[in-house]
């Protein structure tokens, strides 16, 4: 995976090369004024890739979540309020909670594996809100848990 992103500078980078040598005095000329272009380092391609990376999975969440929502005939913010309210219930509203068991909105940390939530980060209290209910709408089929029968220990 690291080898695209470099693949892909070295190939902006030839293509930006000159092609070829002025001639006579503009030789000359040309080779003294003949600005170096930059390489970008490891780290540098590294921290664009991870963030091409980043953008490409908010993307993607906020497609689901869209998709959620229209199935649900609700706009994407009222189905955020409805699992703000599940938030509420299950963790005092602290969505970044984190804990050796459950975090998040409640997630016990092994739900929270099994449905994808370590594609977003490794406890969901690290993953966004928007993140957070993608998960939660896998873990559910889809439908939002009923707020006042929330259970304290986590889903």
């Amino acid at each position: 995976m690291r080898r695209f992103p470099i693949a892909v500078v070295l190939s902006a980078v030839t293509a930006l090369a000159p092609l070829s040598t002025p001639v006579g005095a503009e030789a000359v000329h040309a080779s003294a004024t003949t600005a170096r272009i930059a390489v970008p380092s490891p780290r540098a391609l590294a921290a664009a890739a991870a963030r091409l990376q980043r953008d490409q999975i908010a993307a993607a969440t906020q497609r689901e979540l869209a998709g959620a929502a229209r199935t649900m005939h609700l706009s994407v913010g009222q189905l955020r309020a409805q699992w703000q309210h599940v938030a509420i219930c299950e963790v005092g509203g602290n969505w970044s909670m984190t804990g050796p068991i459950y975090s998040g909105i409640g997630f016990l940390n092994a739900t929270w594996s099994a449905y994808g939530g370590q594609r977003y980060a490794p406890l969901a209290g690290r993953a966004s809100r928007d993140q957070q209910i993608v998960v939660g709408l896998r873990v559910t089929g889809g439908w939002v848990p009923d707020q006042h029968g929330c259970s304290p220990t986590g889903w």
